[in-house]
């Protein structure tokens, strides 16, 4: 009987300090997450602003790269205007150019009837010394 009483108390007393070792495990587990959930926190803290300096510097970026962007449209534009202009300049001249060619040919051409009309009188209709022959 004392055998068993003894036992007894040996196994309550094993399975209280099981229980104490089991609660110390438990405990240090749990300080052991805290610190980690702590570390992450920080971690996790820290990048988030690493994040927002980059959101920051992307965002300085893109407005960068709008700027740039809008200055090579706007060169575009210009090139565009610039080419526009020369081309009409370019039409410009040539209506010149035509119309004083034309000029010098109808010129040449009265120079030779009024030269020739003589020869020419029978053979002639009557407005070619009145207008133009295109």
């Amino acid at each position: 009987m004392e055998k068993r009483i003894r036992q007894r108390l040996e196994l309550q007393q094993t399975r209280q300090e099981m229980m104490a070792f089991k609660q110390l495990r438990i405990q240090a587990e749990k300080e052991e997450e805290e610190a980690f959930r702590q570390m992450m926190m920080t971690k996790f803290a820290e990048d988030d602003h690493i994040d927002q300096m980059n959101a920051q510097k992307r965002r300085m970026k893109q407005l960068e790269h709008k700027r740039a962007v809008e200055k090579l449209l706007e060169e575009r534009r210009q090139q565009y205007l610039a080419e526009q202009e020369r081309e009409e300049e370019e039409r410009a001249m040539e209506k010149e150019r035509e119309a004083k060619q034309r000029k010098i040919i109808e010129e040449e051409r009265q120079r030779l009837l009024k030269q020739h009309a003589t020869k020419l009188l029978g053979y002639l209709y009557r407005r070619v010394f009145s207008k133009k022959m295109t």
